[in-house]
């Protein structure tokens, strides 16, 4: 694992109030990876808008999120949505 390449696997139960704990989880990640401060911020606020509609979605009662970086791209899935960012060397 290196700031390049890893991979964070969650399985979070649907409930909309986890949408600031995941975003949380990301903050981490895309600081990890190396993106500006402005970036950081931004990419998390789009995970936490897309993980609140995610898991106010009902069922299944959990939703899977990987956090993931590798080929110069930062990718977040929650569900069915999925956000990307260029992370620059």
């Amino acid at each position: 694992m290196t700031p390049a390449v890893f991979a964070f696997k969650l399985t979070v139960p649907r409930d909309p109030a986890l949408a600031d704990v995941v975003a949380d989880v990301v903050s981490h990640a895309v600081n990890y990876a190396g993106l500006s401060q402005e970036a950081s911020a931004a990419f998390a606020a789009k995970a936490r808008a897309a993980t609140a509609a995610e898991l106010a979605a009902g069922a299944p009662p959990s939703c899977p999120v990987v956090i993931a970086a590798a080929d110069g791209e930062l990718r977040f899935t929650v569900g069915s949505q999925t956000l990307s960012q260029t992370i620059t060397a």
